[in-house]
Protein backbone atom coordinates (compact mmCIF):
# COMPACT_ATOMS: atom_id res chain seq x y z
CA UNK A 1 0.00 0.00 0.00
CA UNK A 2 3.01 2.49 1.09
CA UNK A 3 4.65 1.75 -2.35
CA UNK A 4 1.45 2.41 -4.65
CA UNK A 5 1.17 5.45 -2.44
CA UNK A 6 4.49 6.58 -3.57
CA UNK A 7 4.09 5.33 -7.26
CA UNK A 8 0.60 8.14 -7.26
CA UNK A 9 2.63 10.73 -5.76
CA UNK A 10 5.05 10.43 -8.34
CA UNK A 11 2.82 10.46 -11.49
CA UNK A 12 1.40 13.75 -9.39
CA UNK A 13 4.22 15.13 -9.37
CA UNK A 14 5.16 14.09 -13.14
CA UNK A 15 1.63 16.14 -14.10
CA UNK A 16 2.77 19.40 -11.94
CA UNK A 17 6.10 19.43 -13.04
CA UNK A 18 4.52 19.39 -16.87
CA UNK A 19 2.25 22.32 -16.46
CA UNK A 20 4.85 23.99 -14.61
CA UNK A 21 6.61 23.56 -18.10
CA UNK A 22 3.68 24.73 -19.80
CA UNK A 23 2.82 27.32 -17.61
CA UNK A 24 6.88 28.90 -18.04
CA UNK A 25 6.69 28.68 -21.98
CA UNK A 26 3.06 30.56 -22.13
CA UNK A 27 4.65 33.40 -19.60
CA UNK A 28 7.59 33.54 -21.34
CA UNK A 29 5.56 34.22 -24.76
CA UNK A 30 3.61 36.88 -23.41
CA UNK A 31 6.28 38.24 -21.50
CA UNK A 32 10.11 37.67 -22.60
CA UNK A 33 10.86 39.68 -19.54
CA UNK A 34 9.84 36.91 -17.92
CA UNK A 35 13.25 35.11 -17.60
CA UNK A 36 15.37 37.65 -17.68
CA UNK A 37 17.81 38.11 -14.44
CA UNK A 38 15.56 40.20 -12.22
CA UNK A 39 12.51 37.68 -12.88
CA UNK A 40 14.68 34.71 -12.17
CA UNK A 41 15.88 36.18 -9.09
CA UNK A 42 12.61 37.09 -8.14
CA UNK A 43 11.16 33.38 -8.47
CA UNK A 44 14.10 32.29 -6.35
CA UNK A 45 13.41 34.43 -3.63
CA UNK A 46 9.62 34.03 -4.10
CA UNK A 47 10.20 30.38 -3.73
CA UNK A 48 12.70 30.21 -0.93
CA UNK A 49 10.74 32.19 1.55
CA UNK A 50 6.98 29.63 0.39
CA UNK A 51 9.57 27.31 0.70
CA UNK A 52 10.78 27.00 4.18
CA UNK A 53 7.04 27.65 6.07
CA UNK A 54 5.84 24.92 3.49
CA UNK A 55 8.29 22.50 4.49
CA UNK A 56 7.07 23.08 8.39
CA UNK A 57 3.18 22.20 6.68
CA UNK A 58 4.12 18.85 5.21
CA UNK A 59 5.01 17.43 8.36
CA UNK A 60 1.96 18.98 10.16
CA UNK A 61 -0.10 17.42 6.76
CA UNK A 62 2.20 14.19 7.03
CA UNK A 63 0.68 13.27 10.54
CA UNK A 64 -3.11 13.93 9.10
CA UNK A 65 -3.74 17.75 10.26
CA UNK A 66 -2.91 20.88 8.99
CA UNK A 67 -2.04 24.75 10.31
CA UNK A 68 -4.21 27.51 9.68
CA UNK A 69 -1.89 29.53 11.91
CA UNK A 70 1.30 29.74 9.91
CA UNK A 71 0.13 32.92 8.27
CA UNK A 72 -0.20 34.65 11.38
CA UNK A 73 3.21 33.18 12.82
CA UNK A 74 4.73 35.15 10.11
CA UNK A 75 3.88 38.49 10.60
CA UNK A 76 4.59 37.69 14.35
CA UNK A 77 8.11 36.78 13.77
CA UNK A 78 7.90 39.87 11.89
CA UNK A 79 7.19 41.97 14.57
CA UNK A 80 8.57 40.73 17.56
CA UNK A 81 12.35 40.23 15.67
CA UNK A 82 11.83 44.25 14.56
CA UNK A 83 10.30 45.29 17.61
CA UNK A 84 13.61 43.87 19.70
CA UNK A 85 16.29 45.49 17.79
CA UNK A 86 14.76 48.87 19.14
CA UNK A 87 15.62 51.18 16.53
CA UNK A 88 12.08 51.04 14.53
CA UNK A 89 11.43 55.15 13.13
CA UNK A 90 9.25 55.96 15.92
CA UNK A 91 10.10 53.47 18.53
CA UNK A 92 9.08 53.52 21.91
CA UNK A 93 9.97 50.55 23.56
CA UNK A 94 13.36 50.80 25.73
CA UNK A 95 14.45 47.38 24.34
CA UNK A 96 17.61 46.74 22.47
CA UNK A 97 18.48 43.61 21.34
CA UNK A 98 21.09 42.33 18.79
CA UNK A 99 20.13 40.97 15.31
CA UNK A 100 21.10 37.02 15.84
CA UNK A 101 18.79 37.45 19.50
CA UNK A 102 16.06 39.35 17.96
CA UNK A 103 16.13 35.86 15.49
CA UNK A 104 16.25 33.06 18.15
CA UNK A 105 13.77 34.97 20.22
CA UNK A 106 11.24 35.52 17.08
CA UNK A 107 11.65 31.53 16.14
CA UNK A 108 11.13 30.67 19.93
CA UNK A 109 8.03 32.67 19.88
CA UNK A 110 6.84 30.99 16.64
CA UNK A 111 7.62 27.58 18.55
CA UNK A 112 5.68 28.01 20.87
CA UNK A 113 2.75 28.77 19.35
CA UNK A 114 3.38 25.87 17.28
CA UNK A 115 4.32 24.15 20.35
CA UNK A 116 0.45 25.04 21.62
CA UNK A 117 -0.93 23.64 18.69
CA UNK A 118 0.38 20.72 18.92
CA UNK A 119 -0.47 20.24 22.58
CA UNK A 120 -4.34 21.53 22.06
CA UNK A 121 -4.42 18.83 19.32
CA UNK A 122 -2.29 15.57 20.92
CA UNK A 123 -3.04 15.93 24.60
CA UNK A 124 -6.77 18.17 24.49
CA UNK A 125 -7.92 16.19 21.49
CA UNK A 126 -9.00 19.31 19.56
CA UNK A 127 -9.35 18.76 15.67
CA UNK A 128 -6.64 20.64 14.21
CA UNK A 129 -8.55 22.84 11.77
CA UNK A 130 -10.21 24.04 15.33
CA UNK A 131 -6.87 24.53 17.33
CA UNK A 132 -5.18 26.39 14.37
CA UNK A 133 -7.92 28.42 13.85
CA UNK A 134 -8.15 29.41 17.25
CA UNK A 135 -3.78 29.86 17.01
CA UNK A 136 -4.15 32.21 14.45
CA UNK A 137 -6.67 34.38 15.91
CA UNK A 138 -4.44 34.68 18.66
CA UNK A 139 -1.18 35.20 16.98
CA UNK A 140 -2.86 37.69 14.80
CA UNK A 141 -3.77 39.31 18.03
CA UNK A 142 -0.25 39.39 19.45
CA UNK A 143 1.15 40.95 15.94
CA UNK A 144 -1.61 44.29 17.10
CA UNK A 145 -0.02 44.13 20.51
CA UNK A 146 3.65 43.76 20.02
CA UNK A 147 3.12 46.25 17.34
CA UNK A 148 1.27 48.36 19.66
CA UNK A 149 3.99 48.50 22.25
CA UNK A 150 6.55 48.94 19.80
CA UNK A 151 5.36 51.98 17.96
CA UNK A 152 3.44 53.97 19.85
CA UNK A 153 1.28 55.78 17.38
CA UNK A 154 -1.51 54.88 15.47
CA UNK A 155 -3.21 51.45 16.07
CA UNK A 156 -1.68 48.78 13.71
CA UNK A 157 1.11 50.59 12.79
CA UNK A 158 3.69 48.64 10.76
CA UNK A 159 7.46 48.89 12.30
CA UNK A 160 9.89 50.47 9.82
CA UNK A 161 13.24 49.87 10.43
CA UNK A 162 17.04 49.39 8.92
CA UNK A 163 18.78 46.52 10.05
CA UNK A 164 21.85 44.95 8.02
CA UNK A 165 21.17 41.67 9.18
CA UNK A 166 18.02 41.65 8.36
CA UNK A 167 18.74 42.97 5.03
CA UNK A 168 20.99 40.25 4.40
CA UNK A 169 18.67 36.84 4.78
CA UNK A 170 16.06 39.28 3.09
CA UNK A 171 17.95 40.63 0.11
CA UNK A 172 21.20 39.56 0.50
CA UNK A 173 23.56 36.93 -1.59
CA UNK A 174 26.57 34.60 -1.35
CA UNK A 175 27.86 34.44 -4.39
CA UNK A 176 25.22 35.89 -6.63
CA UNK A 177 23.26 33.06 -5.16
CA UNK A 178 20.03 34.30 -2.87
CA UNK A 179 21.01 33.89 1.34
CA UNK A 180 17.20 32.92 1.52
CA UNK A 181 17.54 30.20 -1.18
CA UNK A 182 21.01 28.78 0.84
CA UNK A 183 18.45 29.05 4.27
CA UNK A 184 15.36 27.15 2.25
CA UNK A 185 17.93 24.34 0.88
CA UNK A 186 19.54 23.97 4.48
CA UNK A 187 16.37 22.97 5.69
CA UNK A 188 15.02 21.20 2.61
CA UNK A 189 17.90 18.58 3.18
CA UNK A 190 17.96 18.50 7.23
CA UNK A 191 14.21 17.66 6.73
CA UNK A 192 14.51 15.07 3.85
CA UNK A 193 17.29 13.21 5.86
CA UNK A 194 14.86 13.55 9.18
CA UNK A 195 12.00 11.88 7.46
CA UNK A 196 14.06 9.43 5.09
CA UNK A 197 16.43 7.90 7.35
CA UNK A 198 15.81 8.56 11.22
CA UNK A 199 13.52 6.77 13.23
CA UNK A 200 11.65 10.37 14.03
CA UNK A 201 10.93 10.49 10.74
CA UNK A 202 9.03 7.03 9.92
CA UNK A 203 7.45 7.61 13.04
CA UNK A 204 5.73 10.84 11.46
CA UNK A 205 4.51 8.81 8.62
CA UNK A 206 2.95 5.90 10.80
CA UNK A 207 1.41 8.33 12.70
CA UNK A 208 0.04 9.75 9.60
CA UNK A 209 -1.42 6.63 8.19
CA UNK A 210 -2.89 5.12 11.46
CA UNK A 211 -2.14 6.40 14.55
CA UNK A 212 -3.17 2.81 16.46
CA UNK A 213 -0.43 0.90 14.49
CA UNK A 214 1.69 3.79 15.84
CA UNK A 215 0.53 3.31 18.94
CA UNK A 216 0.73 -0.32 18.78
CA UNK A 217 4.21 -0.10 17.70
CA UNK A 218 5.32 1.57 21.06
CA UNK A 219 5.46 5.19 18.97
CA UNK A 220 5.25 8.32 21.40
CA UNK A 221 2.43 9.43 18.68
CA UNK A 222 1.50 12.43 21.48
CA UNK A 223 5.81 14.04 21.13
CA UNK A 224 6.08 13.40 17.06
CA UNK A 225 2.41 15.52 16.56
CA UNK A 226 4.21 18.00 19.44
CA UNK A 227 7.79 18.03 17.20
CA UNK A 228 5.84 18.49 13.98
CA UNK A 229 3.60 21.36 14.70
CA UNK A 230 6.20 22.93 16.92
CA UNK A 231 8.50 22.71 13.66
CA UNK A 232 6.30 23.66 11.40
CA UNK A 233 5.48 27.49 13.68
CA UNK A 234 9.20 27.90 14.08
CA UNK A 235 9.65 27.56 10.18
CA UNK A 236 6.80 29.81 9.60
CA UNK A 237 8.37 32.28 11.82
CA UNK A 238 11.76 31.94 10.15
CA UNK A 239 9.91 32.49 6.65
CA UNK A 240 8.39 36.16 8.01
CA UNK A 241 11.79 36.90 9.28
CA UNK A 242 12.59 36.77 5.50
CA UNK A 243 9.66 38.27 4.26
CA UNK A 244 10.90 41.28 7.13
CA UNK A 245 14.01 41.62 6.17
CA UNK A 246 13.07 41.90 2.44
CA UNK A 247 10.78 45.02 2.93
CA UNK A 248 12.52 46.58 6.15
CA UNK A 249 9.18 46.54 7.27
CA UNK A 250 7.17 44.81 9.77
CA UNK A 251 3.20 45.59 9.56
CA UNK A 252 0.42 43.93 11.03
CA UNK A 253 -1.42 43.12 7.93
CA UNK A 254 1.71 40.70 6.58
CA UNK A 255 0.85 37.11 5.48
CA UNK A 256 -2.54 36.83 5.76
CA UNK A 257 -3.67 33.79 3.70
CA UNK A 258 -0.48 32.17 3.46
CA UNK A 259 -1.33 29.23 4.94
CA UNK A 260 -3.61 28.94 1.55
CA UNK A 261 -0.31 29.03 -0.25
CA UNK A 262 1.66 26.56 2.00
CA UNK A 263 -1.21 23.88 2.12
CA UNK A 264 -1.36 24.40 -1.90
CA UNK A 265 2.29 23.92 -1.92
CA UNK A 266 1.82 20.43 0.26
CA UNK A 267 -1.23 19.07 -1.71
CA UNK A 268 0.72 19.91 -5.17
CA UNK A 269 3.67 17.46 -4.53
CA UNK A 270 1.42 14.40 -3.78
CA UNK A 271 1.36 15.08 0.26
CA UNK A 272 -1.89 13.09 1.09
CA UNK A 273 -3.97 15.79 3.01
CA UNK A 274 -5.05 12.07 4.67
CA UNK A 275 -1.38 12.15 5.99
CA UNK A 276 0.98 9.11 5.97
CA UNK A 277 1.81 9.74 2.55
CA UNK A 278 4.00 12.37 0.51
CA UNK A 279 7.39 14.30 1.70
CA UNK A 280 9.61 17.32 1.26
CA UNK A 281 10.69 16.52 -2.75
CA UNK A 282 6.88 16.71 -3.53
CA UNK A 283 6.61 20.36 -1.99
CA UNK A 284 9.35 21.53 -3.35
CA UNK A 285 8.15 20.81 -6.56
CA UNK A 286 4.68 22.44 -5.84
CA UNK A 287 6.06 25.44 -4.27
CA UNK A 288 8.62 26.06 -7.43
CA UNK A 289 4.82 25.86 -9.75
CA UNK A 290 3.23 28.19 -6.81
CA UNK A 291 6.41 30.87 -7.08
CA UNK A 292 6.54 30.70 -10.89
CA UNK A 293 3.05 31.39 -11.36
CA UNK A 294 2.49 34.40 -8.67
CA UNK A 295 5.74 35.80 -10.79
CA UNK A 296 3.98 34.96 -14.04
CA UNK A 297 0.53 36.40 -12.79
CA UNK A 298 2.08 39.84 -11.13
CA UNK A 299 4.32 40.56 -14.32
CA UNK A 300 1.13 40.03 -16.74
CA UNK A 301 -0.92 42.22 -14.28
CA UNK A 302 -3.55 40.00 -12.80
CA UNK A 303 -5.47 41.52 -10.25
CA UNK A 304 -4.48 39.87 -6.90
CA UNK A 305 -8.23 38.93 -5.85
CA UNK A 306 -8.25 37.25 -9.21
CA UNK A 307 -5.26 35.38 -7.71
CA UNK A 308 -6.84 34.24 -4.80
CA UNK A 309 -9.31 32.28 -6.91
CA UNK A 310 -6.77 30.81 -9.61
CA UNK A 311 -5.24 29.59 -6.10
CA UNK A 312 -8.27 27.86 -4.28
CA UNK A 313 -8.99 26.30 -7.66
CA UNK A 314 -5.58 24.98 -8.06
CA UNK A 315 -5.95 23.55 -4.33
CA UNK A 316 -9.19 21.78 -5.45
CA UNK A 317 -7.07 20.32 -8.41
CA UNK A 318 -4.33 19.30 -6.41
CA UNK A 319 -6.81 17.65 -4.07
CA UNK A 320 -8.90 15.73 -6.89
CA UNK A 321 -5.82 14.67 -9.21
CA UNK A 322 -4.73 12.42 -5.81
CA UNK A 323 -8.13 10.89 -5.41
CA UNK A 324 -8.01 10.37 -8.92
CA UNK A 325 -4.74 8.65 -9.13
CA UNK A 326 -6.05 6.68 -5.84
CA UNK A 327 -9.17 5.39 -7.89
CA UNK A 328 -7.41 4.47 -10.70
CA UNK A 329 -4.30 2.78 -8.62
CA UNK A 330 -7.91 0.77 -7.30
CA UNK A 331 -9.47 -0.09 -10.61
CA UNK A 332 -6.32 -1.48 -11.76
CA UNK A 333 -5.86 -3.67 -8.62
CA UNK A 334 -9.04 -5.33 -9.25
Amino acid sequence: MYKRRQILSFNQQKLVLFLMLVMIVSFTLIKPEFINARSVDNILRTFSMYGIASMGMTLVILTGGTDLSAGSNMALAGVVGAGLLGNAIGAANPIKLPFILTVVIALAVCGGIGCLNGLCIAKLHIAPFVSTLATMSISRGFVYVVADFVVRGVSGSPITFMNNGYYMIGLGNVWKIPIQLLIFIFTFVLLYVMLKHTRVGRAVYTVGGNREVARLAGMQSDNIILLCYTLCGALAGLSGLILVGKLSSASTVAAQGYELDFITAVALGGTSMSGGNGGVVGTLIGTAFLAVMNNGLDMINIPSFYQYLIKGAILVFAVYIDIFFQKRAECNKQ
